[in-house]
């Protein structure tokens, strides 16, 4: 079957301009896509789900959920002033209610009430963007016009507003600053690095190392580790991965985020110098100093939102294995996760008649969704969208997303976009979960469709990073930079393309990947 035939639009859509959603990494069971539907819904958008695969397109524009205006034209005022104590408040309610002593009728009945609270914190977490983008929209104009002789736009964009203060890189660098507590014994650290959180508190040293790790945790655990995945657990429930995190910083320095960090805002300053030095004009230097100065707050904004809009998804996670722990005591699921693969439609009805009526066909849910992780999903369906007016400003979100790559007739040639300088070779791993990426070796390279902000144990090990999606200012490009390695990102056909285990040459300048014969 090719992607075509696997991927029809639904009918009644067959001209709409379907892409694939940037963020998807494997399809999603039913509880999940319903919660995207939701969250799509809630802004204005619309997403349909094909093979458990999500792609957005024939939205309205007119958001489902009601919105308070933001007061303010400043980017990062709407968001820190009014759209984030909005989505903190809508989150924080959610993960720290009581569910347990609720009759099982009452919570199954309050559950898309629940789903479409939290697309509404997902909603307040889109309303910054078209105000945070103006300014670095004309920091990109004032780039292509003036600044042409520094080469790539967008990548120079990119280098201007990288090593600054955001949620992604907070995320690491208070994650690290928890090192010196996890030495405070030898095996404290070797519980640490073996993700054995009761064996740490356990150590000599736990009780502290514990207490700071539980408050890590508070502000970076209650979001989900992958984009849209309602199913996964949260750090909160396995925080495994951030302890085996922590223990690669207290290993190798030079990779942990604070020396990544410094080095990478250290470039920045350099950028910035170079180009002032290449604008002649005085008045030309101050305009790109208060240009560089906005757009500075773009990737703040978006940083954040990544950040809450990850939360929203996981602030869901208690209600839903809640009842789904109450379906299974009465033998309706057979495991309290099975819930994520019932829709939204079926809680209240199996609730209320709780038997063992949904057992085989969420088994064959389960089956549908591990066949569909096979497949090749196409990043568009049906005609291609019309292009930008021609004499319209440039689109910073678009850095974000990416575009099509540049055709290649080599067939051991990818084309991308180089996000990130330097060139390595080494052994590719083609990954599609975070715990899959936990099994990369040093010096190997990840190939992956996307990334999110909780892959930071990628950039710890990885020596280069290929994305199928994204542009110069998603989340891998952004990470990589700071970690400092090579990535090209939106080469559409990497995890197919490349084979697990082959060697391949990354070059983040040119934005190419070389896969090396036998």
């Amino acid at each position: 079957m090719t992607a075509n035939e696997a991927f029809a639009p639904p009918p009644g859509l067959e001209e709409t301009s379907l892409r694939l959603i940037p963020h998807v990494l494997r399809p999603l069971p039913p509880l999940a896509q319903e919660m995207f539907e939701a969250f799509m819904l809630a802004f204005g958008g619309r997403a349909v789900h094909i093979n458990g695969y999500t792609f957005l397109g024939g939205g309205t524009g007119q958001p489902a959920a009601a919105l308070d205006p933001p007061p303010s034209n400043d980017g990062r005022e709407a968001w820190e002033q009014h759209a984030l104590p909005r989505v903190r408040e809508i989150c924080e309610g959610l993960w720290s209610e009581d569910y347990g002593p609720w009759p099982i009728e009452e919570l199954a009945q309050a559950l898309p009430g629940y789903v479409a609270e939290a697309a509404r914190g997902f909603a307040y977490t889109m309303q910054p963007l078209m105000i945070i983008a103006a300014p670095a929209s004309a920091l990109m104009v004032f780039c292509g016009e003036k600044l042409q002789a520094m080469g790539d736009r967008d990548r120079l964009v990119a280098a201007l507003v990288q090593g600054v203060d955001n949620e992604s890189a907070a995320r690491g660098l208070k994650l690290e600053a928890l090192a010196p507590l996890a030495q405070a014994s030898p095996a404290l650290l070797e519980a640490v690095g073996a993700g054995d959180l009761a064996a740490a508190r356990a150590a000599e040293g736990g009780e502290a190392f514990g207490e700071a790790f539980d408050a890590y945790l508070e502000d970076y655990g209650h979001g989900s580790q992958t984009w849209w995945e309602l199913h996964t657990p949260t750090w909160r429930e396995e925080p495994g991965a951030a302890l085996r995190l922590l223990a690669g910083y207290v290993a190798d320095h030079s990779r942990a985020p604070v020396a990544a960090h410094t080095r990478s805002a250290a470039e920045r300053a350099e950028t910035i110098a170079r180009c002032e030095a290449a604008l002649s004009d005085d008045g030309d230097q101050e305009r790109f100093r208060a240009l560089v100065e906005g757009a500075v707050d773009y990737v703040f904004v978006i940083e954040g939102r990544a950040h809450w809009q990850q939360n929203c998804v996981g602030a869901l996670r208690p209600a839903c294995l809640a009842l789904g722990s109450k379906l299974a005591e009465a033998g309706a699921l057979a495991a309290s996760e099975d819930v994520f693969h019932l829709r939204l439609a079926e809680l209240a009805p199996l609730a209320a008649n709780p038997s063992g009526a949904m057992l085989a066909t969420i088994e064959e849910r389960k089956a549908e969704l591990a066949s569909w992780a096979g497949l090749a999903p196409p990043l568009l369906l049906g005609p291609p969208p019309p292009p930008p007016p021609a004499d319209g400003p440039p689109n910073p979100i678009a850095l974000m997303f990416g575009g099509p790559p540049k055709p290649s007739d080599d067939p051991m040639l990818l084309n991308g976009k180089g996000a990130s300088r330097g060139v390595v070779t080494g052994r590719a791993r083609v990954v599609f979960s975070l715990e899959e990426a936990e099994t990369l070796e040093p010096g190997d390279i990840l190939v992956c469709p996307f990334t999110a902000p909780s892959w930071m144990p990628v950039f710890t090990t990885a020596a280069a990073i290929v994305t199928n999606q994204g542009g110069v200012l998603s989340h891998a490009a952004i990470e990589a930079r700071e970690y400092g390695i090579p990535c090209v990102t939106g080469t559409a056909s990497g995890t197919q393309r490349i084979p697990d285990g082959a060697t391949v040459t990354v070059d983040g300048e040119a934005g190419t990947v070389r896969i090396h014969g036998d």
